[in-house]
């Protein structure tokens, strides 16, 4: 493991698949203390846990939690527990996203309200609760995904 990150704490949204979890991977990989959520609880939630428990075999540190990232109020609570185990917030991936498996002319108006809520708010929410902490420590590392979908 690379130590490139040792000093970091990241919190990476989406991280149960596709870019969430190789953004999660690759920042572990080089040694960045991990804040990893995902929306959903078994399966997804499993997920997660099961990233971070791989983490902390390899010498690393994470948490794994279940946020709902249209939800401010869960987010402010993730990033506090966070910021009272690690002291602060260096790095925020904003990955999570929601599919819905239509075409856009066959989606309906709550369909594609939900994939914003979660796509573009969802970000929104989670760098609101981490942008002054970081601001105020002169570190902000801030990534946005999203899938051509979530568009």
């Amino acid at each position: 493991m690379s130590k490139l990150l040792a000093s970091k704490v990241a919190i990476v949204t989406g991280a149960r698949r596709g870019l969430g979890r190789a953004h999660a991977v690759e920042l572990a990989r080089h040694g960045a203390r991990m804040a990893l959520s995902d929306r959903d609880g078994a399966p997804a939630g499993a997920s997660v846990r099961a990233m971070a428990a791989e983490n902390e075999q390899r010498g690393g540190a994470a948490l794994a939690v279940e946020a709902d990232v249209t939800r401010p109020e869960q987010v402010n609570s993730w990033v506090a527990n966070v910021e009272a185990q690690w002291g602060r917030v260096d790095i925020r991936v904003n990955d999570a996203g929601i599919l819905r498996d239509r075409s856009f002319a066959k989606m309906s108006l709550a369909d594609f309200r939900f994939v914003l809520d979660v796509h573009l708010m969802g970000a929104v929410h989670c760098t609101q609760a981490v942008w002054n902490g970081m601001r105020e420590r002169g570190y902000r590392r801030i990534v946005f995904t999203t899938a051509s979908s979530g568009l």
